[in-house]
């Protein structure tokens, strides 16, 4: 994966989404569009054209797995990546099931984005 490529993140948390746009602009990403949940995540996905999302687990209207849900009914094949404070064997199993490639947990530093990013690339 190119720096070129556009980045979702899906946050309830307006502080998390800027501090995981911070890391990605660091990291030299700068394709970056955020929603505030799954629903609004959704919407943006059938606006633009969108490589990979970082989705929060825990949101109000729509969370990450129903999310996740969301996204394989729309047939729509795209990386998710579940950031998550909790980290319950059967939450993780739960995301991996529903469709997540993999997931990090809260907090993170940009390092933790950048070897989730390289994992997916492989």
């Amino acid at each position: 994966m190119s720096s070129e490529i556009t980045i979702m993140v899906v946050d309830d948390s307006a502080t998390m989404r800027k501090i995981t746009r911070h890391h990605l602009t660091q990291l030299g990403f700068s394709k970056i569009v955020e929603a505030a949940n799954g629903a609004e995540g959704l919407k943006k996905l059938d606006e633009e054209e969108i490589d990979l999302v970082f989705c929060d687990w825990n949101m109000p209207e729509m969370n990450g797995l129903q999310f996740l849900h969301a996204l394989k009914e729309k047939g729509k094949e795209i990386p998710v990546v579940m950031l998550t404070t909790v980290n319950t064997q059967e939450e993780v199993m739960a995301a991996l099931e529903a469709g997540a490639v993999s997931y990090i947990t809260k907090p993170f530093s940009k390092d933790d984005l950048k070897k989730k990013i390289e994992e997916i690339k492989k």
